[in-house]
């Protein structure tokens, strides 16, 4: 697209304040579709009569809209000079910068590079700077310190300082940088995606691996890891663990129970007895659940024994499941030794 060199006249601007630049489809687009060059100067024009009405929002979104079917430097001016007015720094920087980027010989580079150094002021008094991230190819999310933020070319304000910036795109290998956001200046960052193939969801067997695979029966779970001789799991032996010191703990409680029963039957008044006697009742319900937890984890660790013996010779092994209830534990064996 050709960009004419024109100034539209003192009509179109607004309170003094600068003009707007015009755009016209290039003639060497014959090839192309017509009709988005069409669209682009309805909307173009449209938005010159916005702004002229001061209806600011409806110039810009209609400028933008004009620039998705017909990029211009002249676009990115446009837009500009409508946040300018809308006195809103941050974006009025994004697009000014913008504009240099697309027109970088402009014959009014200094006076834009003026304005650009005026917002970046504003940000640097508001406590942020402006940071402007490119990829090759465009469309990656943007992740600066684990936020997304959106996609590229993506503009936005930071805290001055490091950030580390990571770009995503389908297809592509992640890419991460850390860049560094001045406070006086806006910066741009620009990062080029390398093609990868899709992350696959199981890794690869190893080597020698296929024929253990195929030797298991289909759908069967694998052995769980084995801890000593014998294949006895870690699981087996810890459930033994458990049970030993549940049943040693209720043993000591019930010594504790019989000392408080001692005690009781030496008290000769009748407060002291009444309050040994409640101790011994509570050592005793304690001791009692212990025993029948404990009594629970040991039974069942035996059988897991039992299971993981019988299945290092080749036994098949049952289900078990193993629980309590207010009628006390148990365990259920499904199946046949």
């Amino acid at each position: 697209m050709r960009i004419v060199a024109a100034v539209i006249a003192a009509a179109l601007a607004i309170s003094g304040a600068g003009s707007l630049r015009a755009q016209t489809p290039s003639a060497a687009g014959t090839t192309a579709a017509p009709a988005p060059r069409d669209v682009a100067k309805e909307r173009y024009r449209a938005g010159v009569k916005a702004f002229q009405e001061g209806r600011l929002r409806d110039a810009i979104d209609l400028f933008l809209e004009a620039d998705k079917l017909a990029p211009s430097a002249a676009l990115s001016f446009n837009i500009a000079r409508a946040y300018e007015e809308q006195k809103d720094a941050a974006r009025s920087l994004e697009w000014y910068r913008d504009y240099l980027r697309r027109k970088p010989d402009s014959p009014d580079r200094e006076e834009i590079a003026k304005k650009v150094a005026g917002f970046e002021a504003q940000l640097e008094k508001r406590g942020v700077q402006q940071l402007t991230v490119f990829s090759e190819p465009a469309g990656a999310t943007v992740v600066i310190d684990d936020r997304p933020l959106g996609v590229t070319p993506w503009t936005g304000e930071l805290s001055p300082g490091s950030h580390v910036v990571a770009l995503r795109l389908r297809g592509y290998e992640d890419s991460t940088r850390t860049v560094t956001v001045s406070a006086e200046h806006a910066s741009d960052v620009s990062l080029r995606l390398v093609p990868g193939s899709e992350k696959t969801s199981a890794a690869a067997p190893e080597p020698g691996a296929a024929a253990a695979v195929s030797a298991a029966a289909p759908g069967a779970p694998a052995a769980e890891p084995s801890a000593g001789g014998g294949g006895v799991r870690i699981l087996t032996w810890v459930t033994l663990g458990a049970g030993v010191g549940v049943l040693g703990a209720a043993g000591v409680f019930e010594i504790l129970r019989r000392g408080a029963e001692n005690d009781a039957e030496a008290d000769t008044t009748q407060i002291g007895r009444a309050e040994k006697i409640d101790t011994m009742e509570s050592r005793q319900t304690t001791a009692r659940v212990l025993a029948g937890v404990g009594g629970a984890l040991a039974l069942t660790g035996g059988v897991l024994l039992v299971l993981d013996l019988n299945r290092s010779k080749g036994a098949e092994a049952p289900p078990v499941a193993a629980g309590c209830s207010g009628r006390g534990c148990g365990i259920l064996v499904n199946g046949a030794f």
